[in-house]
This record gives C-alpha cells, structure tokens and sequence, in this order.
C-alpha cells in the first residue's frame, strides 16, 4: 500500500480516539512508510500507516504499541 485513504485514516483515529489522544494532536501522513512508524513531535502524535505487510494486522497491534511509548507529551481530549 502506497498511501492511506479515508476510510484508514478513519480506523486509526478511533483507535487514537479511544485511547483519548486529541484529534488535532494526532497526524496521519497519506503515504505510507515501512513497516509503520509512531513519532512523538512535541506534543504531537505522527502515526504512519505500513506500506509493506497487513495493514489489518498493524492497526490491531496499534493500541499496544502505542501503550508501551511514553506519550506523556501527547495532548489528550
């Protein structure tokens, strides 16, 4: 997958939702890298999606992934 639609960038905001990360705290660039990337930007959370493997997969993996990093920084809703 080269670059995510609507309809991923939709399914991982509702797991950043329920996580209870800010929407305007959380970027989701359209082209995809790797295997997945997670930066913390100051107060910003950069999620980006897989371009090689299951895209499914990764976004079942996400919550834990994003569990285990210290997101102190990151503004909550």
């Amino acid at each position: 997958m080269d670059s995510v639609g609507v309809p991923e960038i939709m399914r991982i905001m509702a797991v950043t939702d329920a996580l209870g990360f800010h929407r305007e705290a959380v970027k989701i660039p359209l082209w995809t890298k790797g295997k997945g990337e997670i930066l913390v930007k100051g107060q910003r959370l950069e999620i980006s999606a897989p371009a090689e493997g299951d895209f499914d997969a990764w976004l079942q993996s996400l919550p834990s992934l994003l569990s285990s990093m210290d997101l102190s920084s990151v503004r909550r809703a």
